[in-house]
């Protein structure tokens, strides 16, 4: 979704309306340099709003803290209602399906990579946009900026990603990557740190 600035408005304001955070619609607004410097009459992408409409933990999104990439801290108490089933309607659910069927062709255990859990990752992250890209954190400045539908970083992009499918802002590359990534530090994208927390009714924590 997409909303006009009015006078008078303030990042913060924004967020809190539309149930997201600063750091989310930063994100989903890279031309935004200065969280304290928004323009009346400039468009603002609305993070996880829009045609696709989904909220895989039935909730709105929560915000998130540090960078996109990899930067989870493991941890956390296990998820309590841990949503199954097929993904979201719309776009964002048909690129999860697409990524996850490539991925159990090479032998990925769907136990290992809930489509709901992958979409909870994607609507905190870049609120569904594969052109995503945080300009502004700690990899950033680094100069390996969070990129794509999962933000990952391109290193670690390039160790996760799968012959064939090696385009960054490739929605389903992204997802092949940044699945692979989840699987491999944490065991399955469903014990990421953000994720478990959102399950318990915590605040998202970027990875």
């Amino acid at each position: 979704m997409q909303i006009d600035i009015k006078s008078g408005n303030t990042l913060s304001q924004l967020a809190q309306e539309h149930g997201t955070s600063v750091d989310a619609l930063m994100k989903a607004n890279p031309k935004i340099k200065d969280a304290n410097l928004i323009y009346a009459g400039d468009t603002l992408n609305i993070p996880g709003k829009g045609g696709d409409s989904f909220s895989p933990t039935g909730g709105s999104p929560r915000g998130m803290s540090g960078p996109g990439g990899d930067s989870f801290q493991p941890g956390g108490a296990a998820p309590t209602s841990a949503p199954t089933g097929p993904a979201p309607k719309g776009q964002v659910g048909d690129w999860i399906n697409q990524a996850t069927a490539i991925l159990r062709q090479q032998g990925v255990p769907v136990d290992k990579m809930n489509p709901a859990d992958i979409a909870t990752i994607i609507q905190h992250e870049s609120g569904g946009n594969p052109n995503a890209t945080n300009g502004w954190d700690s990899n950033a400045a680094k100069g390996t900026p969070s990129i794509g539908l999962m933000q990952t970083i391109q290193p670690t992009f390039d160790a996760h990603k799968l012959a064939g499918h090696g385009d960054i802002r490739n929605p389903v590359d992204n997802i092949i990557a940044g699945v692979r990534y989840a699987i491999e530090r944490y065991g399955s994208v469903s014990n990421v740190p953000g994720v478990k927390a959102v399950h318990n009714g915590g605040a998202y924590v970027g990875y």
